[in-house]
């Protein structure tokens, strides 16, 4: 199984179709104003020597502008934009004009620290930032023919392998993303030696003794980064769970420490054992996965409880109003999820990656585009709010890639098959023909797949039931056998016809879940979800807070389609709700206060906090 190129995909459902457009006129836009106003682009002009002054901002701020270049090559791709090239272009040019004649690019250490270069490689990001300029040269090159910054990611890749190696220096770099940027490189350029050069960090980091445990003796060089310890030992002693580093991967047992380094690094991995038959590698990370989406894993997707370590903690540990659930973890989930999909064919694999895309990771960015979350909490009681930029600003530009993206994590492709992961609204060019999926995903379960193949054509299409469905039907007119089911698709293979039409309705309703009841914060409360979709409870739409409110479960519950949030369905429920009335005491006799019945209008997860900051609820009381 591989993803199309982007190219040959086209959204067209009403729901992601919008989000791609609010990207080009607003979110590129509103984030290259950022990079300049920040000093992030003009940190490279200076590198280059084009202006005068020292580095601004934090040491690994290259890396945004990276991503946001690799976020508007997808969108380019899609949607060309006059305003959007220009400034992608703007960005470039400075990128290529600050890498040395050696291949080093880093404008932190260039500008302040340049003796201090490959000394710290547990906290200071340069391999980390190079993964990153890494895939923006891979997006350019693959979505629009653009060589100039694969070119400049080639150079660095060389230069850091001229460095690190088998019979080299051994490192690899606290943050993991470069192993997944070389694999990506290899498959671009034809140079397997950055696929083995991956192979090689992948298998070193968590070995004994670490080469981190050297680099906090280096007084000079951990004085960047004096924090550095504190996240590394344990008791005074090395412990690397912060950065994957406590035991070699194919030893791993559970998820550890910071979220977006352990979902970088498992991608890697993943990637790294597709098509090698590693039982060993496949085995761990089943492990992994499972110990993440069964015991550690929020109801939306979001992972990472923890705002300390920025990750994770221990099993059933997911508080709802301190949740960190970072917007980068959920993308980074995602990214994972679908490298492990396309690994094994496992239907579970998209049915996390569904969860996370339109809940836990949307969630980060406003409807208007240009404002974003940084962490994604289940419960507010009015003081989180969406903002226009951070000073660690890793997680806007992650949020604009992953949209620009969308199509490969919806459809994919083997030799004798289309894969529809998730039945959103789009025509696919393939070898097979033009398949064509008409959606209004996710407020209905209706789909029509329309196949136009130049010729009658032999090849399976295979449509995911999604774990949420519960009474499938599908209509093929002219169809002699049903359905065949494989790893939670359902599969017809045939000679299909230009013009053929096969109809699917995954009868989408409205259901309330629970949680484990290790899972303390949610004891005596239920969540409502609908399809694919996660609801929470607003003051806005209530008039008093959802912390009142208890849900009667059994109860139906009325869905409909309003223009509110730029158009969503809204579930009504019913229930009991205490009134903020109460004797002049804070405390008094079981009784005191006084309750109502009431009925709540609940939205979409993902839309929350479009209105203002207010008071919120996922998981309510119930009766």
């Amino acid at each position: 199984m591989r993803p199309l190129p982007l190219s040959q995909i086209r959204l067209t459902d009403p729901f992601w179709s919008r989000w791609q457009r609010v990207l080009v006129q607003k979110t590129l836009p509103a984030q290259y104003e950022q990079t300049v106003k920040t000093g992030r682009l003009t940190n490279f002009r200076r590198a280059a020597g084009l202006e005068e002054g020292s580095f601004e901002g934090l040491w690994f701020n290259d890396s945004d502008v990276y991503k946001w270049i690799e976020a508007c090559a997808y969108a380019l791709s899609v949607n060309d934009d006059t305003t959007v090239r220009t400034q992608m272009n703007e960005g470039i040019e400075a990128v290529v004009a600050a890498q040395q004649p050696d291949g080093y690019i880093n404008t932190f250490f260039q500008l302040k620290h340049p003796d201090l270069k490959w000394r710290n490689l547990n906290t200071m990001h340069e391999m980390y930032c190079g993964g990153h300029l890494i895939e923006a040269g891979v997006a350019l090159f693959e979505c629009l023919g653009d060589r100039r910054l694969l070119d400049v990611g080639v150079r660095f890749a060389d230069h850091v392998m001229s460095i690190f190696g088998p019979g080299k220096r051994r490192g690899y770099c606290g943050h993991q993303e470069i192993e997944l940027a070389l694999i990506r490189l290899a498959r671009a350029t034809g140079r397997e030696e950055y696929r083995e050069f991956a192979r090689w960090m992948v298998e070193e980091r968590g070995k004994s003794p670490s080469p981190f445990q050297a680099e906090l003796e280096d007084k000079e060089a951990i004085a960047l980064s004096p924090w550095a310890a504190a996240t590394l030992t344990k008791d005074g002693n090395y412990n690397g769970e912060y950065a994957q580093d406590h035991a070699p991967v194919r030893e791993h047992t559970e998820i550890v420490g910071h979220a977006v380094r352990a979902m970088y690094f498992y991608i890697a991995a993943a990637d790294l054992a597709d098509g090698r038959e590693d039982a060993d590698m496949e085995q761990a990370l089943d492990r992994i996965w499972g110990n993440l989406t069964r015991k550690r894993m929020y109801v939306t997707g979001g992972i990472g409880p923890s705002a300390k370590n920025e990750g994770f903690t221990g099993d059933y540990d997911l508080p709802n109003l301190s949740a960190y659930a970072e917007t980068c973890a959920a993308c980074g989930l995602i990214f994972w999820g679908q490298q492990m999909l396309e690994l094994t064919g496992n239907s579970e694999y998209a049915d996390i990656v569904e969860r996370a895309l339109y809940n836990g990771a949307i969630s980060g960015i406003s409807l208007s585009g240009d404002r974003f979350f940084y962490d994604n909490p289940l419960e507010s009681r009015g003081s989180h709010n969406r903002v226009p930029w951070f000073g660690c600003a890793c997680c806007p530009p992650n949020i604009a890639r992953l949209l620009g993206s969308l199509g490969k994590y919806v459809v994919s492709v083997s030799e004798n098959a289309f894969y529809l992961h998730i039945p959103a609204g789009i025509e696919a060019k393939t070898d097979f023909g033009t398949i064509r999926v008409e959606s209004n995903y996710p407020w209905s379960g209706k789909v029509r797949i329309r196949v136009e193949p130049t010729q009658p054509t032999r090849f399976s299409l295979k449509i995911r039931i999604p774990e949420w469905a519960e009474n499938v039907e599908t209509d093929l007119p002219g169809a002699d056998e049903e359905a065949d089911y494989d790893a939670g698709y359902a599969v017809f293979d045939r000679t299909w016809k230009a013009g053929e039409v096969l109809e699917v309705d995954f009868g989408m309703e409205p259901r309330w879940v629970e949680a484990d009841p290790r899972v303390r914060d949610n004891l005596g409360r239920a969540a409502l979800t609908n399809g694919p979709l996660i609801y929470a409870a607003e003051q806005h739409d209530l008039g008093f807070a959802p912390q009142l409110f208890t849900a009667d479960t059994d109860a139906p519950v009325e869905v409909a389609f309003e223009k509110l949030l730029e158009g969503v369905n809204t579930l009504t429920v019913d229930g009991m709700a205490e009134i903020e009335s109460f004797p002049d005491s804070l405390y008094g006799e079981v009784g005191t206060t006084d309750v109502q019945e009431a009925r709540v209008k609940m939205v979409p997860y993902y839309s929350w906090c479009n209105r203002g900051p207010n008071n919120m609820q996922v998981w309510l009381r119930r009766v």
